[in-house]
């Protein structure tokens, strides 16, 4: 066989394998452009914002954004193996001085109040997964089940025009209805431009 050949055998054979290994197949890339993607990993299962349904039942991949003065707040919609859920972001902020919120790291550690059961005034930073086939069911964080969402990019200068938040999240949640069930959410990843 001509080294030539060989070598380019050699190329395929590795390139194939390094994207069934890659921890990272099947999530959106990490950007903050305004692409209007997000994904992470549910009990170690890819969800992507990618929305479920059909027809007038379709739900949305992404919603949210700048909300109540100083908040941000994120709807992911989608499916992680054959269970369809929605995973809510929101992050309860002290804007600086250009009325934005701050890029860096959100804890979300404390017990509160979520929506939409409580008005957004009386909500602390928090994550929940909200599983489609049972509707009783919803898993938060507290201070028992923490994590974190790391605002990496924020843009709000014009309002107007460019309305841009990234970052990175990850979770540990607990079910409502049974405290010994809980998800752990890792490697999430959002950009998110509002309309």
């Amino acid at each position: 066989m001509k080294p030539a050949v060989y070598f380019l055998l050699t190329l395929l054979i590795a390139a194939s394998s390094c994207s069934k290994d890659d921890p990272e197949a099947g999530l959106p890339a990490a950007t903050h452009t305004g692409a209007n993607t997000a994904g992470c990993r549910i009990n170690g299962q890819v969800f992507v914002a990618s929305g479920y349904g059909s027809g007038l039942g379709k739900v949305e991949g992404m919603g949210g954004g700048f909300a109540y003065d100083s908040a941000y707040y994120l709807r992911l919609n989608g499916k992680f193996g054959d269970r369809e859920g929605s995973l809510h972001l929101f992050l309860n902020s002290v804007p600086d001085y250009k009325n934005q919120l701050l890029v860096g790291p959100y804890l979300l550690n404390k017990s509160t109040p979520i929506l939409p059961a409580a008005s957004p005034y009386q909500c602390l930073s928090y994550a929940a997964f909200f599983p489609k086939d049972n509707a009783s069911e919803v898993y938060y964080t507290d201070t028992q089940h923490q994590g974190v969402v790391n605002l990496t990019y924020v843009d709000i200068s014009n309002v107007m025009v460019k309305r841009i938040a990234a970052g990175s999240f990850e979770f540990t949640a607990v079910s409502n209805l049974d405290p010994t069930k809980t998800i752990k959410v890792t490697e999430g990843r959002f950009d998110r431009k509002q309309p």
